[in-house]
C-alpha cells in the first residue's frame, strides 16, 4: 500500500487547523491522551516541531539546526496565532520541496520524503489528541493509519532502538489490521527492531481497524477499546506499544 503525497499533504493541512480550532475553544482543557498536558502545550510542542521541520526543509539543511535556534512558544492566548504561523510555515516549504532532494533528518532517512510522512502523522495523532480534549475525536482515515504503523515499526522505533537505551520486549507481536491490507509481525533480533509484513503466528495478536492500530502503537488507546481483539500474551503487546511513549 503507497499512500500519494496529496494524502499526506491533506492530513498536515486539515489536522493543523483542528488543532488550532482546539487552541481556540480552550488553551486550559486537559488532553487525556497526553497526561499531564493541557492544549496549550499541545500547541506548543506541535508548533515547535513545525518550525523546526520547516526550518530543515526551506533551507535544504543537510546538518541539524540545533534546538535552540527554533523560537520557543508564547505564554498566553498568542500561542494559537503562533501555531497557525508555524503550521503555515511548514506547508509551505513542503510544498516547495522535491520527495527526492536531501535533508538532514533525526531517522537518518534523508530526503524530502520523509517529512512529507512524518508530519501527516505527527499531525494526525496530534490532531486526534486535540479534539479528545473536548470529547469523541473525528477517525483517522484509515489507510493513513495504516501507514502509520509501518512508520513507527520500521523507521521510528528501529532508529530509536538502535540509538537509544530501549528493552525491547522479548515476545513477538503480530498485528493484523481488518479493513484493508496490513498485516505486521514484531520481533526483538538481537535488540534491534525486526519487522516482517507477513500472516504470521506471535506470542500476542491484535486485530483493530488501521486507525485504531496506529491509536494503540502510539498507546493513545487500550486493548479493551470495541472492535479490537487480542490473542495471546496481552502484556506483551502493551509492551510493545509502550515503545512509543
Amino acid at each position: 500500500m503507497t499512500i500519494n503525497r496529496a494524502v499526506y499533504r491533506e492530513a498536515l493541512q486539515s489536522g493543523g487547523e483542528a488543532i488550532a480550532a482546539a487552541g481556540k475553544r480552550d488553551l486550559e482543557a486537559g488532553v487525556p491522551s497526553c497526561p499531564g498536558w493541557t492544549v496549550h502545550q499541545l500547541l506548543a510542542h506541535v508548533g515547535r516541531v513545525y518550525r523546526s521541520v520547516g526550518r530543515h526543509v526551506a533551507e535544504r539543511a543537510v546538518e541539524m539546526i540545533p534546538a535552540d535556534e527554533i523560537p520557543k512558544p508564547p505564554e498566553g492566548d498568542a500561542i494559537v496565532g503562533w501555531f497557525e504561523e508555524g503550521h503555515g510555515f511548514v506547508q509551505e516549504a513542503l510544498d516547495s520541496a522535491d520527495p527526492d532532494e536531501a535533508v538532514w533528518s533525526w531517522a537518518g532517512q534523508n530526503t524530502m520524503a520523509f517529512y512529507f510522512r512524518r508530519m501527516a502523522h505527527e499531525t494526525a495523532v496530534h490532531r486526534w489528541d486535540a479534539e479528545a480534549a473536548f470529547g469523541a475525536p473525528a477517525p483517522i482515515d484509515s489507510d493513513l493509519g495504516a501507514d502509520g504503523v509501518s512508520e513507527l515499526f520500521e523507521v521510528v522505533l528501529p532508529f530509536t532502538a538502535a540509538n537509544w537505551s530501549m528493552a525491547l520486549p522479548d515476545a513477538s507481536l503480530h498485528l493484523h489490521r481488518t479493513d484493508g491490507e496490513g498485516e505486521w509481525l514484531l520481533a526483538n533480533d538481537a535488540g534491534r527492531v525486526r519487522v516482517t509484513r507477513e500472516h504470521a503466528k506471535g506470542d500476542a495478536a491484535v486485530r483493530a481497524t488501521g486507525a485504531d492500530l496506529l491509536l494503540l502503537s502510539w498507546e493513545r488507546i487500550g486493548l479493551d477499546r470495541p472492535g479490537v481483539e487480542t490473542f495471546g500474551d496481552a502484556d506483551a503487546a502493551r509492551s510493545w506499544f509502550a515503545l512509543s511513549r
